[in-house]
């Protein structure tokens, strides 16, 4: 629900966030115009690849220094055509602001680096407001604001092979991701619906980077392992719900993350083609109301019913990955047929929405001559309901005497096409049709029926500045 797209990276410095952000900037600017050593490595082609260009070889200059900074603005227009609680269009946007800083090129801090993002977001949201449904049209529909998104430390040892990371962090920046899922605009796409739905405030993902620390280890090429504990809920105890991102929430239990991860690259000639495969797990500590039990021992759905839902502690989730090429063209490492296939289950059903998830899909990059860096692609995403949440709604109805929709799952089917227009503008129509929105939810407007399937059409703009 709360995954952003991936992109080179950028922050705008604007708004409460910017007042965190602006002095850290500014330090590490001051220390890139000292005279720090360059590195080997060579900047990004920034006169081609950023639509701002280099400003006049400056950009360069403070990337051999450490510093790069980067800013994107990702735009979707969007409106679904039938369905939903209504019929309705939308903007969402976000625009990005990123630094990363190179300590050991800036002050000869060996290994170490610091980054920092922010973002104002835009628009009203066309899931919230006018379908209804849990996996999120867009990946960038949110609070509309200033926020301060992710900054956190890192340090870099055994000649990489290890990285701590200590600060305010975004998990879906680095778990349970998919490559070949990126092209996609539905947010579960990025940040699985199992995790944004039955995870406390959505769990550290966008727009809630939260306070936490990563640790990745890479013993060697094929292999990445990694973990990470965060504070339980990325709202926490702030009565605005951590709106601006300033609020640094602690003490609301933990939420550890667990990930392997495999990658097969062949040799030349070797037999097979490039892969990647990931298990993972979470574990949260914080409490959960039950979806059927109220505190007294009864059903929710009795008259009995008092104090509320139970509360029930802890909740855990698995997941695995396949990102697999399928077909390469001949002559070509980058073009070609892709596949990803994700499955999670929460196994307690009395306390998780989502009780498992699926989705998978196929991307094919060059799809026509001469548009070697178009990508076109199909997506499915599949989220089955809790049992006891199904159970509560037939009890309630057989309370009432009323029939009504029973929670079954709620799945969507996305067709993608982007476009590379030029190296720092992609345009990209898509269409989803979303099945069962809100899981088979209650239309309000139409008492013991659920809301109505929905079809939606809209485009994504994305710019690099």
């Amino acid at each position: 629900m709360r995954d952003r797209p991936a992109f080179p990276g950028n922050v705008m410095v604007c708004g409460r966030a910017g007042v965190a952000l602006a002095p850290t900037l500014a330090f590490l600017l001051l220390l890139a115009g000292t005279g720090a050593r360059a590195d080997d490595a060579a900047a990004p082609a920034y006169a081609d690849s950023a639509l701002t260009g280099d400003w006049g070889g400056y950009r360069t200059r403070l990337y051999d220094a450490g510093v790069a900074l980067t800013i994107n603005q990702t735009s979707d227009f969007l409106g679904n055509v039938s369905g939903g609680l209504q019929r309705g269009t939308a903007y969402d946007g976000l625009f990005e602001l990123q630094g990363d800083f190179d300590m050991e090129r800036l002050v000869g801090w060996e290994g170490g680096k610091i980054h920092v993002s922010g973002y104002a977001i835009q628009g009203h949201g066309l899931s919230e407001k006018d379908i209804g449904n849990l996996l999120t049209v867009t990946s960038v529909e949110a609070e509309p604001g200033f926020r301060l998104g992710e900054l956190y430390i890192q340090q870099d040892l055994l000649g990489d092979k290890v990285t701590l990371k200590v600060g305010q962090i975004l998990a879906d920046q680095n778990f349970a991701i998919s490559n070949t899922a990126s092209l996609f605009v539905n947010s579960t796409f990025g940040w699985p619906g199992l995790f944004a739905v039955d995870l406390p405030g959505g769990g550290p993902a966008y727009p809630f980077a939260v306070p936490g620390a990563q640790l990745i280890v890479r013993p060697d090429d094929a292999w990445t392992l990694q973990a990470a504990i965060f504070n339980g809920n990325p709202t926490g105890s702030d009565p605005d719900g951590n709106a601006n991102g300033l609020g640094f929430p602690i003490g609301d239990g933990v939420l550890a993350i667990v990930e392997a991860a495999y990658a097969y690259t062949p040799d030349k000639g070797a037999p097979g083609l490039p892969g990647t495969y990931k298990l993972g797990a979470w574990y949260d500590s914080e409490q959960f109301d039950s979806l059927s039990t109220a505190a007294n021992g009864v059903s929710l759905a009795d008259p009995a019913a008092s104090g509320g839902p139970e509360r029930l502690d802890g909740s855990f989730a698995i997941y695995a990955i396949a990102d697999q090429t399928l077909w390469q063209e001949p002559g070509s490492t980058d073009n070609g047929l892709s596949g990803f296939a994700r499955v999670a289950v929460a196994p307690q059903q009395d306390r998780n929405t989502i009780g498992w998830y699926f989705d998978a899909g196929l991307a094919y990059k060059g799809p026509f001559k001469g548009r070697d860096n178009d990508t076109v692609g199909i997506a499915f995403a599949y989220a089955s309901m809790s049992a006891d949440l199904a159970d509560q709604a037939r009890a309630e109805n057989s309370l009432s005497g009323t029939p009504g929709p029973i929670p079954q799952s709620e799945a969507v089917i996305e067709a993608s096409y982007q476009a590379a227009v030029t190296p720092w503008f992609s345009l990209q129509p898509f269409f989803q049709y979303v099945i069962r929105p809100g899981g088979n939810a209650p239309d309000p407007d139409r008492p013991g029926s659920a809301i109505r399937n929905a079809a939606i059409f809209g485009f994504r703009t994305a710019a690099t500045f």
